[in-house]
């Protein structure tokens, strides 16, 4: 298995994967969403989000490439092609690294349940979107 098959990427499939992290961000957090609850369990109003810093989106975008490209590579170490095997490697790989993590984070730092549930499952959507496009390519 080689787990830097950098040349076995379709970069189109990772750029369109990074940028459905925004589109899926975008519906999941908005206030008809889960956005309005999602602010009272962090604590903060809409008039504190208010626009935030540019380079919230910069690093949100270089997160979102390094994890569409690490998704690649496993999906391509695996073996997973096809937008049905796409789709499910990644809800598993955010149900397994994702939730997980929120899960142990937000339990120490004593954040609500429901907080974990809103992020856990952005995650997963999030990187089932993503995996369902990869395999497309």
């Amino acid at each position: 298995m080689d787990w830097l098959a950098f040349d076995s990427i379709n970069w189109w499939g990772v750029l369109l994967a990074t940028l459905s992290t925004f589109a899926v961000g975008f519906v999941w957090y908005a206030e008809s969403l889960f956005g309005k609850e999602w602010m009272g369990l962090v604590g903060i109003t809409e008039m504190e989000m208010g626009d935030p810093n540019p380079l919230t989106y910069v690093f949100t975008m270089v997160g979102s490439l390094i994890a569409a490209t690490g998704l690649a590579l496993l999906m391509a170490a695996t073996g997973t092609e096809g937008w049905g095997a796409g789709l499910v490697f990644g809800l598993v790989v955010g149900l397994v690294f994702r939730v997980t993590s929120h899960v142990m984070h937000n339990g120490f730092a004593m954040k609500p349940g429901r907080l974990t549930m809103i992020d856990g499952l952005h995650d997963v959507v999030q990187t089932g979107v993503m995996g369902l496009i990869i395999g497309l390519f």
